[in-house]
């Protein structure tokens, strides 16, 4: 028999029955919270994984913890689940950065965000936040170039202004001069030669005019690989001249009707073509291809020239800039200006031919925004 008093067992009773009601009431609560919990991790990678910035969580050796979709598709996380090269460069101090890739459709630039981290367990960890500005780059440099355009413009104007009239004055009289000359021949090759670079002369204001005023995109239905075969057998008495093989490759779908500026994607092609030819030597090739990318038709013209040093490709567009003696600088302008009036872009890099490969992406269609203008 208990000699404990009734009252004090009663009284453990009820405080025993007054703790289970509390352990039950904070298992509920903590129930609660998990589920919160959970709940709140779901959104949280419900947000990562909607981010168009990619987020990696690395541990000090660089194998990659926790990584959201934007990640792994920029290229951050290798196969291996590890920090990719080059962006493991960034695994070792703090700091923001910038990082350029040569890519085939062009350079990819990358904004790099790095912070230092204590994992559970007190290891150090990184946190990568990684953004593509490509975009934005190429809109800046589109802003330049405009900028730097508009001000050649008003100078180009002067410059035709003051410089055309003589310079048509100056042909009619050589013309005169070498009808005049018809029975003395010494004296007619000269007249000849003055008519020849006064007409030269009068091409480069021309193309000048061209490459900084420009004009709007005159689209209508025409077949890109109709145009680009044109101006391989335009081109084709040089390159056999060059003893350089010069050929057309249509991929897949290229043919069939696109709404382009046939004459300036000619005028823009046979720039890119003529520069391929003078900068590949005998024995070399120069190829075109065309091709469809979902609503966009791309041209690329390759050689097996010595190709562009990458520190010059970011000028090569640039009106009056050329890597030859001998060049005006003025051709590859006009291929941007007609580019940019379609909307398009234009990019230089390495050939597998072993030279200079460009590439000239163009909307088929009529683009949804009012049309650029060039210049």
């Amino acid at each position: 028999m208990s000699t404990v008093p009734r009252a004090e067992r009663e009284r453990v009773s009820r405080e025993a029955f007054l703790l289970a009601d509390r352990l039950a009431d904070a298992g509920r609560r903590l129930a609660r919270a998990l589920a919160e919990k959970e709940r709140l991790a779901r959104i949280l990678d419900g947000i990562l994984e909607a981010l168009g910035a990619g987020v990696a969580l690395a541990a000090g050796d660089g194998a990659v913890i926790a990584s959201n979709r934007a990640a792994r598709e920029l290229g951050v996380v290798d196969r291996g689940g590890r920090v990719a090269a080059p962006f493991d460069r960034f695994l070792g101090a703090n700091g923001d950065g910038r990082l350029v890739l040569d890519a085939p459709r062009g350079r990819r630039h990358f904004l790099v965000r790095s912070r230092g981290m204590v994992l559970p367990g007190d290891t150090g960890g990184r946190l990568l936040v990684v953004e593509e500005v490509t975009r934005v780059v190429e809109l800046e440099e589109e802003t330049r170039r405009r900028t730097r355009l508009e001000a050649l413009g008003r100078m180009a104007a002067e410059i035709a202004h003051e410089v055309r009239n003589p310079l048509g004055s100056l042909e009619l009289l050589a013309s005169l001069l070498v009808d005049d000359l018809s029975d003395d021949a010494p004296s007619r090759e000269m007249a000849e030669r003055i008519l020849l670079e006064v007409r030269r002369l009068s091409g480069t204001v021309s193309r000048l005019l061209a490459a900084v005023r420009g004009r709007k995109a005159r689209r209508s239905p025409v077949d890109p690989v109709v145009l680009a075969r044109e101006v391989v057998a335009a081109l084709a008495p040089i390159a056999c001249a060059r003893e350089v093989d010069l050929r057309l490759v249509a991929e897949g779908d290229a043919s069939g009707e696109a709404r382009l500026d046939g004459e300036g994607i000619r005028r823009a092609l046979l720039n890119l073509v003529g520069n391929g030819l003078e900068a590949t030597p005998a024995g070399g090739e120069v190829r075109v291809t065309v091709s469809r990318e979902g609503d966009r038709v791309v041209f690329l013209v390759d050689d097996s020239g010595p190709g562009i040093p990458p520190e010059l490709r970011e000028r090569i567009f640039e009106p009056f800039f050329s890597t030859r003696d001998e060049g005006t600088g003025l051709g590859l302008a006009v291929v941007e200006q007609v580019t940019l009036a379609h909307g398009g872009l234009v990019r230089v890099g390495e050939s597998p031919l072993g030279g200079a490969r460009f590439r000239v992406e163009l909307p088929a269609g009529e683009p949804v925004a009012e049309e650029v203008t060039s210049g």
